[in-house]
């Protein structure tokens, strides 16, 4: 860390000094990460990428610096003072921040500080959410720097956190009919795995046996000669392993195959991941992604492509949308709100009926505030007194048409939370834990550019709304009907499973699951925060109905997902509240 105008500013991220910097003038650029879209930079002549930046910033301010599709951090100084910006979905790393001091580890950031005091808020908002949205952070005077934004502070030490705009192609022709559509996203594609596989002979890549992976796949072996490695994951002895279609996908396109199923045995690896990701945080492809990270790190590979972002830059909850559109239009959503909240308490959770219906209203009405897998208002309420009341948000549509609703949670739900906060970061912290290099093509500008322009039934298609709430319709539409011919038949014909972990396999085990609850009864949290005896309860809970495989899977999953909040809120504030290793 070095004093630039009195504040401490980290100047190696991730242990790495800049890949590049660049000084003009009085104004020095340090740059972290890459740039894909060189290309479409051409105009700003550059010798690296710090000079490029330099360019563009000099040329059109903070803002033009969304022209950049890429995964960065990036440091501008001046005499006027300094601009950290993040890449726009926040994929090289996370920036926490006080009023003095800067860091991308919030471990390195207490221990600097001698320590923070934990927010009340915070905590209740990740109990209930499962994470902690910028710019907050889970310690009073710390925040997080959003995705895609710049804090500027001027010499005056006066902080603001700057938004760079949506950029999108200044090149991008849109064609006129749906077959044109077809082929043009299908080209955006593999040239967006070429800018980011580049020279390398050899490439990784996730394979799940989905329709994401298999079309990052089939577009690899388009433009990439060289060796592919795959990675899958599956779940022993659970049904919902995917590991037999990744198999048939790495035979069709000829990769070097690697699987690895998870035994529930990986959640004693939880105190290296919460000190890893900083935040509390809890996501069901968390494990997932660690146990793929784990799997590819032996082979040091240049790149890992990933499949991430595709659902989201599509749009999702298509069905959940029809729904709130249709009650809306018949009067029927205050009702199902009320009932709702009727049901928001501790009985449903014992009554598979109730808790089905609990679940299904949930969905509908909360739509738009995505998913809210966690404790409920009541739960939090009496396990952890001291704690607020969690207040959602949600964004206020225009209107509850369809189309109006389909395009409002795609970019504040889908992109701007779910991708930006939760898959792309958990996803880019566990390549780094494990010094392996991610990269996710879906996420390209020029995909994201035409996926913006194009109708709504090229994302999601549906004969009529009353169809679409049934949920007879094809979502990610101009992806399947590019890659449907080119992907066994075996892979295009399955429902979708999705990328998560079926979470109670993590406390199958009696053994492991009375070591996982003695660690947080005897912790801290669940002494100076928690109602002890209502942890208890929970637990005991847990143990008398979870177990019971004959109950609703998304009963079991959300009541796992709890307990797995409350073990690694436990391990979270022994690390960074208290100071002390962790060890499970």
């Amino acid at each position: 860390m070095v004093d630039i105008y009195g504040k401490t500013l980290e100047r190696t991220i991730n242990g790495d000094r800049p890949t590049a910097t660049f000084r003009g003038g009085n104004t020095e650029v340090s740059f972290w990460g890459q740039i894909y879209n060189t290309d479409a930079l051409q105009s700003f002549k550059a010798t690296n990428e710090a000079q490029t930046v330099f360019n563009i910033y000099a040329d059109g301010g903070l803002e033009a610096l969304s022209r950049i599709d890429g995964r960065f951090l990036i440091i501008i100084t001046s005499p006027d003072g300094i601009a950290i910006v993040r890449d726009r979905h926040g994929i090289y790393a996370q920036l926490y921040y006080t009023a003095s001091d800067f860091a991308t580890d919030l471990h390195r950031l207490c221990q600097a500080a001698g320590g923070f005091t934990p927010d009340a808020e915070s905590i209740a908002t990740f109990l209930a959410t499962g994470i902690i949205p910028t710019p907050r952070s889970a310690f009073r005077g710390v925040s997080k720097l959003p995705a895609g934004s710049a804090l500027v502070i001027d010499r005056d030490g006066r902080q603001a956190i700057k938004r760079l705009p949506h950029a999108a192609s200044d090149t991008l022709q849109m064609p006129g009919d749906e077959r044109q559509l077809v082929e043009l996203y299908g080209r955006l594609h593999t040239d967006a795995i070429k800018r980011r596989t580049g020279d390398s002979h050899t490439v990784g890549i996730l394979l799940s046996g989905g329709y994401d992976s298999g079309s990052n796949l089939a577009a690899l072996r388009q433009c990439h000669t060289g060796e592919i490695r795959s990675y899958s994951i599956g779940f022993r002895g659970d049904n919902w392993t995917e590991l037999p279609l990744a198999r048939i996908m790495s035979q069709r396109f000829g990769t070097v195959h690697t699987e690895y199923e998870i035994t529930g045995e990986e959640i004693l690896h939880l105190p290296e991941i919460v000190r890893a990701i900083g935040d509390p945080f809890v996501e069901g492809g968390l494990m997932v992604n660690h146990a793929a990270m784990r799997l590819a790190a032996a082979d040091r590979l240049p790149v890992i492509i990933g499949g991430d972002g595709s659902d989201q830059y599509f749009g999702t909850a298509g069905r959940e949308l029809a729904l709130m559109s249709l009650s809306s239009r018949y009067g029927l959503l205050p009702m199902m709100r009320l009932a709702k909240s009727a049901l928001e308490h501790d009985f449903t959770g014992n009554n598979t009926f109730l808790y089905k219906v609990y679940f299904r209203l949930m969905s509908i009405c909360d739509a738009l505030d995505g998913e809210l897998f966690g404790f409920g208002p009541w739960e939090l309420k009496h396990m952890f007194p001291g704690l607020p009341t969690v207040k959602h948000s949600p964004v206020k549509p225009a209107s509850m048409d369809w189309e109006t609703l389909y395009r409002l949670h795609r970019q504040h739900v889908d992109i701007e939370r779910t991708v930006d906060q939760v898959i792309l970061f958990k996803a880019s912290r566990m390549a780094d834990m494990m010094g392996n290099f991610m990269a996710f093509p879906f996420t390209d500008l020029n995909l994201l550019s035409l996926l913006d322009r194009v109708p709504v039934s090229m994302l999601c298609r549906g004969a009529s709304l009353k169809e679409i709430a049934k949920g007879n319709c094809t979502a990610k539409y101009l992806l399947k009907a590019r890659y449907k011919p080119l992907l066994p038949p075996e892979i295009t014909s399955k429902k979708k499973q999705g990328g998560f972990a079926p979470m109670p396999i993590f406390f199958d085990d009696d053994n492991r699951r009375r070591l996982l609850a003695d660690f947080i009864l005897s912790s801290s949290m669940c002494r100076e925060i928690a109602d002890r005896s209502r942890v208890e309860r929970f637990i005991n809970r847990y143990d008398a109905t979870c177990r019971d495989t004959s109950r609703w899977f998304w009963f079991r999953q959300n009541e796992a997902i709890k307990y797995f909040s409350l073990l690694s809120l436990a391990v979270w504030w022994e690390i960074f509240v208290k100071g002390k290793s962790v060890t499970l």
